[in-house]
């Protein structure tokens, strides 16, 4: 490979982990979805498709999941398409301007966005990929360690990793230019990838919480320079550390204030099976303030911020995560849509092979 076509493919696939960090979500302090089950219509999934990107072009807060089952051989069968925003408020803003394009959402179909969730926090991760060919071999290696940010914060990325001397080559030793690019690919590509591990979860594909990766030590070793090799090394070494640890769902606990008249109170159920509430009584009306986990509050939601005759001032946000209390509700896996385009692409290849007798 020449120096000018190297730089070519190195310039690129720079370019390439540069965009698609753009398209990672930003699910800072998101914790609920409204939900639209996948239509079976051809015709009708793809004006859904170009409704939702027309949606994004107008509001780049929010991002796109979907539910699905997955058999045995692969087969992916979708169940519901998932609209992810910030807050109660901005789901009206979403069905509106879907309502504007003939989709019609309902404010009463909600779903939590769950997290994935690790308690080993005080240990170094290893995670090792090799591929053996018989032009090149690969040996790429990485150790980790996983913080948890404070609620809403979002994903971080730390590189501890102080020493450059980490690209090798056992032929091509004096390739000083080739490994100063595979330093910067080697290294751009452990930013992106941590950030996208932990935005597709473990268990069932929900992200995982906020988290903040730090690099304690990496390397890649191949016998000549491949820039894609950096890029794979780094992949699939970074997600055998991350699944290391003990990964279980977890579901956002919201704290949240209100204030209520004293007949409301006295007569919602809902209040006498919250915990730690802390009441300021005045004349006719309860200032209420409590931790609730969501799966117990969702359902009431809309009358909460609704009831304008018995609840004024309801604030609600997220303060942390939980375990959910039954795992076994949860059995439809969960992806985020991060490029729509690319999706309806697997969509129509997906028909395709389904079109296809067997052999």
């Amino acid at each position: 490979m020449s120096e000018s076509t190297r730089k070519y493919n190195f310039d690129n696939l720079m370019l390439h982990l540069k965009d698609r960090m753009k398209l990672l979500p930003n699910l800072e302090s998101k914790y609920m979805g409204l939900t639209l089950p996948f239509p079976q219509e051809k015709v009708l999934l793809n004006m859904i498709i170009e409704s939702i990107k027309r949606l994004i072009e107008h509001d780049e807060d929010v991002c796109i999941a979907v539910h699905f089952n997955q058999s045995d051989d692969g087969a992916i069968q979708y169940n519901k398409i998932i609209f992810i925003g910030n807050d109660y408020l901005h789901f009206k803003r979403i069905i509106n301007f879907m309502n504007r394009q003939h989709i019609k959402l309902d404010i009463k179909d909600t779903c939590i966005l769950y997290r994935e969730c690790t308690a080993d926090l005080n240990i170094n991760l290893k995670g090792n990929h090799s591929r053996i060919t018989s032009l090149n071999d690969l040996f790429a290696g990485v150790e980790i360690h996983i913080d948890h940010l404070e609620a809403g914060m979002g994903y971080q990325y730390e590189n501890k990793q102080v020493k450059e001397d980490i690209i090798h080559y056992c032929c091509h030793k004096d390739d000083e230019e080739g490994k100063e690019l595979g330093y910067q690919l080697f290294v751009k590509s452990l930013d992106y990838f941590s950030k996208k591990l932990l935005a597709e979860g473990f268990v069932l594909g929900y992200p995982a919480v906020d988290s903040k990766i730090k690099i304690m030590r990496a390397s890649c070793s191949m016998c000549f320079y491949r820039d894609y090799y950096y890029i794979s090394g780094t992949h699939i070494s970074l997600k055998i550390a991350m699944q290391e640890v003990d990964w279980q769902i977890c579901e956002p606990l919201m704290q949240v204030h209100m204030t209520c008249n004293k007949l409301y109170f006295e007569g919602n159920s809902f209040f006498r099976g919250v915990e730690n509430l802390c009441i300021l009584q005045e004349e006719g009306f309860y200032k209420l303030s409590f931790r609730s986990r969501l799966s117990t509050i969702i359902d009431i939601l809309e009358e909460m911020y609704n009831h304008e005759e018995d609840v004024s001032d309801f604030h609600m946000k997220l303060d942390s995560y939980v375990p959910v209390e039954d795992v076994t509700q949860l059995k439809e896996k969960f992806k985020m849509i991060n490029n729509i385009d690319k999706w309806k692409d697997e969509l129509e290849e997906q028909e395709m092979n389904s079109a296809i007798p067997p052999v």
